[in-house]
């Protein structure tokens, strides 16, 4: 005899997140984000890395984009080294292993991206740090987060152009042309 299951009982296919828990990211997104698959794990495993970019995707314009992708690549580079590092070492992936099953190492093994977004103008980066990150791979994973957001402060957030603080648009970086439409004199 054959069970054929009720359909509330039928399995779902939990790889692929149901679309309305997934955020509606622009094809650029996805580019940028999927080059980069440890530093951007959380989009494509919300479920295991709980973050805002997992369900907003990045929260700023897209003329920050080459910003991101730069830092992005520094980040994923130094991620790829622990991780390599650890795959040469049976010993301590073994350890590692052991730590987890027995819930006395940290979650996660590896530093993962949980925000990018625009807050008052700056270009903000945040991060989750990893078991397997030391100090000196935390600390050139900081300098590229912290050189993207010194270099944001002087391109438009909306095109990519030189930009400059802009208080009265609601604190954005934006150049001459992209606020063109919306000038009007503060003076009056």
């Amino acid at each position: 005899m054959t069970h054929s299951a009720r359909p509330e009982e039928k399995l779902v296919n939990n790889s692929v997140p149901h679309r309305s828990t997934r955020p509606m990211l622009t094809a650029e997104q996805c580019r940028l984000l999927s080059r980069y698959p440890l530093l951007f794990r959380a989009t494509q495993n919300p479920g295991a890395y709980p973050s805002n970019i997992a369900h907003f995707g990045i929260q700023c314009g897209r003329g920050w984009y080459p910003i991101i992708e730069a830092a992005a690549r520094e980040i994923e580079y130094e991620l790829r080294t622990m991780w390599c590092d650890q795959a040469q070492n049976p010993e301590s992936l073994s350890t590692m292993d052991e730590g987890l099953l027995s819930g006395r190492v940290a979650y996660p093994v590896l530093p993962f991206c949980t925000d990018i977004s625009q807050v008052a103008g700056t270009l903000t980066i945040e991060l989750q740090d990893g078991y397997l990150c030391d100090i000196d791979a935390w600390g050139r994973i900081r300098k590229a987060v912290e050189k993207a957001a010194s270099n944001a402060r002087y391109v438009c957030e909306s095109c990519g152009k030189p930009g400059a603080f802009r208080e009265v648009y609601w604190r954005h970086v934006y150049c001459d042309g992209c606020i063109a439409p919306f000038y009007f004199d503060m003076s009056s």
